[in-house]
């Protein structure tokens, strides 16, 4: 059976045994009943049906219901139909009321004094308003009316509301707050004692029985059930509010009893309107103020609630605040300022692992930094239909996985072996929109949600990511810029004598031979004059291409100076340098010619002596023609 059609057949059957249960309270020889709970069945059955499609269904079947309990119990059909008219219209008419005066953006609870306060006026108004016709249509079939009816009437159905409804609304917050659907208003949970609260409670469950039993049964004659209110607050104080409204029912059910059977201190009063009206003021009384003390007391656990969250939301973003100083200290003081990103990211979230990934020269999606985690190197097709990752980098959007093994696009294999319950995803993004990686976050234990304070700080870390990692390429071009020539891409003049001297001390080390060549490209400067700078400046490209596809790796290719190359052959002998300078000179693009000058390193020679020598050989093959490899001949006397 659905929700809705069982909710509504188990609140017929309360009705038919609430109305039932208020017939028996029928003080003897009169047709005065003390309690009527079909009033607050009724009231809250309507309450939690306003709004639902089938409510008026449900309003049919409970005046259907109350008709028939009273033509059961020997009410005439006329007076039957009415007063379940009465019942359904003053139910209708609480509910009406109480929605649209207590503004609960969750539908109907009762969470504080304003709430309280509305349910007493909405209540006080509907009961009256039906006390005042139904006591009028009796006097239509009886002849007899009094004030005092009115006020039995009211005090009778208003008590049996206030209980019912304040009782069925916070049983209906309790199960709101379990299923976390009410967290547009500060409710409360259910206070479940712990510890020496549960021993209080039986204290207070004792008390309540013995202070009942000494007020209608050891001194019966005696007007003290009002001090009675004393254990009322105790409870209201110290225990969750349904258990003060369930208490001030038991209460109200003894008084009820006792009272109908003669017993008690109500009992003595002669008078059976007046007797009932006393004992409907002691039922309501019990029930507001135990209700008043409660619902302050949930106030004020809600607000120190909202106050400890308040200070660990302080305590939390002034962590996340230490963490994103020192992450960014990090980050531009790191010689590896992926690496630092990734673990700033990982201390401000708790996350158990991060990785970076970034487009390589080629476009496709790389990891360039892990921490925390055994991550193999991942690689992604650039294509956003095809892969979650390309996807992510594409949209530059935040994303969050509770469950990341539910995430479509995801690697099971990876996750499966790593023990990644959930993940968050967020791209580093420069000022101008432009993705520049992507940070990935993951978590092995299941991370329901991320609070804003956590969000926040990873877009923060995005941004820093993205700027520490363009500063990074940014200095790695400056850094190519100082070893390279801007024409031919080659190493400079600078980044010769470094490497050149690194060379020299690793075949001093070594024992094997090295060969400098010093290459110069022939009538560089007719050219130059005849196709113009722009022509010439593509010679040299070409040119500076063109030899180094003659070397092999570990080879050093450097643009000398002007039309000038040097080159080092590590581990290469003058004679195994001719075949290599003359494929170079074969490979001299544009028509164009060029003359070698080789020279093998000697022990005790630097590098800027040997590359003179080269020199020597280089102005030697000038004079002989040109367009020719001269070898330069070995020292007579070895450098000390």
């Amino acid at each position: 059976m659905r929700p809705g059609p069982l909710r509504s057949l188990t609140f017929v059957v309360l009705v038919a045994l609430s109305a039932v249960v208020g017939r028996w309270t029928v003080i003897e020889g009169t047709e005065v009943y003390l309690v009527w709970p079909a009033a607050g069945v009724a009231a809250l059955w309507m309450l939690l049906e306003q709004g639902r499609r089938g409510r008026w269904v449900d309003a049919l079947a409970l005046g259907a219901v109350i008709a028939a309990v009273d033509l059961a119990t020997g009410s005439p059909p006329l007076v039957a139909v009415s007063l379940a008219v009465l019942n359904v219209g003053q139910a209708l008419l609480v509910a009406r009321l109480y929605l649209r005066w207590s503004h609960s953006p969750a539908g109907p609870l009762l969470l504080d004094m304003r709430d309280l306060a509305v349910l007493l006026l909405v209540t006080g108004l509907a009961t009256t308003a039906t006390a005042v016709v139904g006591t009028g249509m009796l006097f239509l079939e009886t002849g007899s009316w009094s004030l005092l009816d009115v006020v039995v009437w009211q005090a009778r159905n208003g008590a049996a509301v206030l209980i019912v409804v304040s009782l069925g609304l916070r049983l209906r917050q309790v199960l709101l707050v379990r299923r976390g659907e009410v967290r547009e208003v500060a409710a409360l949970a259910f206070l479940r004692p712990t510890g020496w609260r549960w021993a209080e409670l039986g204290l207070a469950v004792v008390a309540s029985v013995l202070g009942n039993v000494a007020v209608f049964v050891w001194m019966p004659s005696y007007p003290v059930a009002f001090p009675l209110f004393a254990l009322t607050a105790w409870v209201a104080l110290r225990f969750d509010t349904g258990f003060t409204t369930l208490r001030t029912a038991v209460v109200s059910l003894v008084a009820v009893a006792f009272t109908l059977h003669d017993n008690g201190p109500f009992a003595a009063v002669d008078d059976v309107l007046v007797q009932a009206v006393i004992v409907q003021a002691y039922i309501a009384l019990g029930a507001g103020l135990g209700l008043a003390l409660a619902l302050n007391r949930d106030v004020r656990l809600v607000l120190e609630d909202r106050l400890r969250a308040a200070a660990d939301y302080s305590a939390e973003r002034h962590r996340q605040v230490e963490v994103l100083a020192r992450a960014t200290r990090r980050v531009l003081t790191s010689d590896d300022p992926r690496t630092a990103v990734c673990e700033a990211v990982r201390e401000a979230t708790g996350a158990d692992g991060v990785y970076l990934i970034e487009p390589d020269a080629d476009g496709v999606l790389v990891s360039t930094a892990v921490v925390g985690v055994d991550l193999p190197p991942l690689a992604f097709d650039p294509d956003p239909a095809s892969s979650m990752t390309a996807r992510l980098f594409s949209q530059g959007a935040a994303v969050f996985a509770s469950d990341v093994a539910a995430e479509p696009g995801t690697h099971a294999a990876v996750v499966d072996r790593l023990g990644i319950a959930s993940a968050a995803w967020q791209p580093a993004v420069l000022a101008d929109d432009r993705v520049v990686a992507l940070i990935g976050v993951l978590w092995r234990t299941p991370v329901p949600e991320l609070c804003a304070t956590t969000l926040g700080v990873l877009s923060v870390l995005g941004g820093e990511a993205a700027r520490a990692i363009e500063r990074g390429n940014l200095l790695e071009q400056l850094a190519r810029a100082a070893d390279r020539d801007q024409l031919t891409g080659l190493a400079n003049r600078r980044r010769w004598d470094e490497l050149s001297l690194v060379e020299v001390s690793r075949a001093q080390r070594s024992g094997l031979p090295l060969t400098l060549l010093l290459l110069d490209l022939d009538h560089f400067k007719v050219f130059n004059d005849t196709f113009g700078h722009a022509t010439g400046d593509v010679l040299l490209r070409d040119f500076g291409a063109a030899a180094s596809e003659c070397l092999r790796d570990g080879d050093l290719i450097a643009r000398w100076g002007g039309e000038e190359f040097a080159v080092a052959l590590p581990a290469c002998s003058a004679e195994a340098a001719r075949p290599v300078a003359e494929r170079i000179l074969a490979a001299v693009p544009h028509g164009q010619t060029a003359t070698v000058g080789i020279a093998q390193w000697v022990p005790g020679e630097s590098a800027a002596e040997t590359l003179g020598r080269a020199d020597a050989a280089l102005y030697c093959g000038k004079r002989g023609g040109r367009a020719r490899a001269v070898v330069a001949d070995q020292p007579a006397v070895v450098p000390a």
